[in-house]
């Protein structure tokens, strides 16, 4: 579970869904993170519409440096 709010939750699933049809689709990529302000809620991180696993070893901070590293590192 992701968000202790069942609408939210709902919600999140769809977007993951539709980003990854998408980004299947045109070849683009994405990571997304939310992170909420309370401590008992979980820091939801997913790659091109991929939830990654709570255990994931690497940090949001890490994942994010990475996502903007990939992001002005391209031209276009």
């Amino acid at each position: 579970m992701w968000h202790k709010d069942r609408e939210c939750e709902q919600a999140l699933i769809r977007l993951n869904d539709a980003l990854c049809i998408w980004e299947r689709d045109t070849g683009r990529e994405s990571t997304l993170i939310l992170i909420p302000e309370s401590l008992d809620e979980p820091i939801i991180m997913s790659q091109s519409g991929k939830p990654l696993p709570e255990n994931f070893s690497m940090t949001s901070e890490e994942i994010l440096a990475i996502a903007l590293k990939k992001r002005f590192g391209k031209e276009e």
